[in-house]
């Protein structure tokens, strides 16, 4: 299922981290609200259940 924050927005990958850590995803969330303070832009995070990753996105502006 697409994700509705990224769909039609240009997104790049931040950071990920192994779901295999109890604290991966609370790491993940730290590192989110970093982000949202380094630069403006929404940020959010995904579980990759390919790789078993949670990782930080952040999504550009709207692709036309």
């Amino acid at each position: 299922m697409a994700c509705r924050d990224c769909t039609g927005h240009h997104t790049v990958s931040l950071n990920t981290y192994p779901a295999g850590n109890p604290r991966a995803s609370l790491v993940a969330a730290h590192r989110a609200t970093q982000a949202r303070t380094e630069a403006p832009g929404p940020v959010h995070i995904h579980y990759d259940a390919i790789t078993d990753t949670f990782a930080v996105i952040r999504t550009g502006p709207q692709e036309h």
